[in-house]
């Protein structure tokens, strides 16, 4: 029966390893997603299959009906309304949520993120003379530029160097022994994935604040148990760097066949900067521009670094509770932990059961308005009834 069990299990484990992983095109190849009248409306590196998913930069999702070579076609699903994503505009979920902000940010620490690359071999043509570089890809540079950008705010950054060739989607699973590592060493409030896109350059080529930048696309592996936390996640981010910085964000793809190691942070997220054709300058300048957004969907201030941050909120400066020089307690870490999870099974409860974040507001807000009035009605009646009445103590009092 154990041996049973056992090859059971080898099989499943066989077959996950098969199917969890969407395809990275090689260079040249790339998918182009049409609309219903066969309109372009996407174009990404990634190979597509029926059920992968894509929002545009303009917020429009589709679905990926049929591919047919290197053309998905796609139905239109609707317009993604992203100010429901937006973590200072998300009613009354969000007001509970900054409610118990406190106990739950000394438990979580000062703003911590981790950075590394699956496929380290990725480079850009134009800058470093070619496509791929093993063990040394100009991508590294990338992943440098992003994390001074996030430290000159204040986020204490660890930027891994593993290598992880080659170039297949066997990386993956090199790169998850890095990703467990850097979670279970550092314990980072979000885990960042770097890589290049392989498309032609004006899919990624944009000016913003008057510079060349590339843009960015973000990739949601979308098979596992995490993957509609990550789908929002993802969202939650697009939101952000659209308010701050819009065209920066180019979209995002849903791959229905993969998780690309999400499964083991609920903010972990894989990025695409530029493309191999594109200038690595720019893709640094893009990433650096996306640093801007990190710190709002951290739920974290920005602060400055050097002799002069003390006192200041962030990574850096920051001597309160939970803080390197002050330290949680752990009676303090506990609690805090024990008030997310709550907040976050009470979000998540309500989202799944009306599956909307207005619903699930809405649904919370009646809760509180008359559940939990009633709730406090009877309570309260009851204390009334069985509390002695004033006069009558007093004449019992004379009697004594």
């Amino acid at each position: 029966m154990k041996s049973k069990i056992l090859i059971l299990l080898v099989i499943l484990l066989i077959t996950a390893s098969t199917i969890c992983y969407a395809d990275e095109s090689s260079s040249g190849q790339y998918t182009t997603v049409v609309d219903e009248s066969g309109t372009p409306v996407y174009m990404t590196g990634w190979k597509m299959r029926a059920g992968d998913e894509v929002l545009t930069e303009n917020n429009r999702r589709y679905e990926v009906v049929r591919v047919e070579g290197n053309t998905a076609h796609a139905k239109f699903i609707g317009e993604i309304n992203l100010s429901l994503y937006d973590q200072e505009n998300t009613g009354i979920i969000a007001r509970l949520q900054a409610l118990l902000q406190p106990a739950i940010a000394r438990a979580e620490g000062n703003g911590k993120v981790a950075v590394y690359h699956t496929h380290s071999d990725e480079s850009y043509v134009p800058t470093d003379g070619k496509e791929s570089i093993l063990g040394a890809g100009g991508i590294y540079k990338v992943g440098n530029a992003f994390m001074s950008s996030l430290e000159k705010k204040g986020v204490t950054v660890i930027h891994s160097e593993a290598k992880h060739d080659p170039h297949d989607d066997m990386a993956y699973e090199r790169s998850r022994r890095t990703a467990l590592n850097l979670i279970k060493k550092e314990q980072p409030d979000a885990v960042f994935d770097i890589h290049r896109d392989a498309v032609p350059p004006q899919v990624y080529k944009t000016s913003l604040n008057g510079e060349d930048v590339s843009k960015i696309q973000l990739v949601v592996g979308k098979y596992g148990p995490t993957g509609k936390q990550i789908e929002d996640y993802a969202l939650q981010i697009k939101a952000a760097s659209d308010k701050q910085h819009p065209g920066l964000v180019k979209g995002v793809f849903f791959a229905k066949g993969g998780d690309y190691n999400q499964d083991l942070h609920p903010r972990s997220m894989l990025l695409e900067v530029g493309a191999h054709t594109n200038d690595r300058e720019s893709a640094e300048k893009g990433i650096a521009l996306f640093a801007d957004v990190v710190p709002a969907i951290l739920g974290k201030s920005s602060a400055p670094t050097g002799p002069n941050a003390a006192g200041t909120t962030g990574a850096a400066g920051n001597t309160g509770l939970g803080s390197a020089a002050g330290g949680a307690s752990g009676a303090t870490k506990a609690m805090g932990w024990m008030l997310g999870l709550l907040v976050a099974g009470i979000a998540a409860f309500l989202f799944l059961s009306t599956g909307s974040f207005k619903e699930a507001g809405a649904k919370l807000k009646n809760f509180a308005s008359t559940e939990f009035t009633n709730f406090l009605g009877p309570k309260a009646k009851k204390r009334r009834d069985t509390q002695p009445d004033s006069s009558q103590s007093e004449k019992e009092g004379d009697n004594k």
